[in-house]
């Protein structure tokens, strides 16, 4: 069970949020029992490649700023500003009547952090145009998304400045499980030298969040799926080996 000190954080960490995303990052060790518990597969799953865009010394990540373009197969392209952690008060009544907005807490292991986003569709081969620098980052970009990195960014941007990094290739199952009542996000991630990861995830209601985080701990103690070491999220797991193949 939380503890009274497990609440508070929880309650301080998800004020202001729309829903909290709980997430672990499967040891490497430990991807092949992820991958029979789930029967992954069995399952078909989406396929996506993702980039990131930053400075070869990652200063956006730096600063808690992520700028992402996702392509995914059979279904819609999308590109995003993720800006965290964020006071949800201090962000203005205009944000949350755009479609894409989101407020967030991002859980992973011990801390919670709330983050708002914004994300927009992109047409067919339109993030591909980038990748091939036949059209600039920033076109991906709506000038909403660059008013709220102006507003909310705690560092400039400055997009002729930043370098495509990636792509990543990921397949994502939405699956079930008897053990745990609340529906499960799974990904995982390859890079280009083989090397992999997964990462496991819930999303829920900001008033489920202390019940959702019990539950999933111990869902994830009963399949003995160990957490990667530090609980390092994917994307910077991700961004710090793109980064190294820049000077390779």
């Amino acid at each position: 069970m939380p503890t009274n000190q497990t609440l508070k954080d929880l309650a301080e960490g998800t004020t202001g949020t729309q829903g909290v995303e709980l997430k672990v990052t499967v040891s490497q060790e430990k991807e092949d029992a992820a991958a029979r518990a789930f029967g992954l597969d069995q399952k078909p799953g989406e396929r996506r490649r993702i980039f990131f865009f930053d400075t070869p010394d990652l200063a956006l990540f730096k600063h808690g700023v992520v700028l992402r373009a996702r392509e995914k197969k059979g279904g819609k392209d999308d590109s995003t500003v993720k800006i965290r952690p964020v006071d949800p008060e201090k962000l203005a009544d205009k944000w949350h009547r755009l479609t894409g907005f989101n407020i967030e807490a991002d859980g992973v292991g011990n801390t919670l952090t709330r983050s708002a986003s914004l994300s927009v569709e992109q047409g067919d081969d339109e993030i591909k145009a980038v990748e091939r620098n036949i059209r600039a980052i920033e076109k991906l970009y709506s000038p909403e998304q660059e008013q709220l990195l102006a507003e909310m960014s705690p560092v400039r941007v400055n997009f002729k400045e930043l370098w495509v990094l990636g792509p990543g290739h990921a397949v994502r199952w939405d699956v079930t499980h008897e053990a745990l009542s609340y529906p499960i996000a799974v990904e995982e991630w390859t890079l280009t030298d083989g090397w992999d990861l997964i990462e496991v995830s819930i999303k829920v209601k900001t008033a489920q969040a202390s019940t959702a985080s019990a539950a999933f701990d111990e869902f994830l103690k009963g399949l003995h799926l160990k957490p990667q070491g530090g609980q390092e999220t994917k994307t910077r797991i991700a961004l710090e080996f793109f980064v190294k193949q820049l000077t390779v």
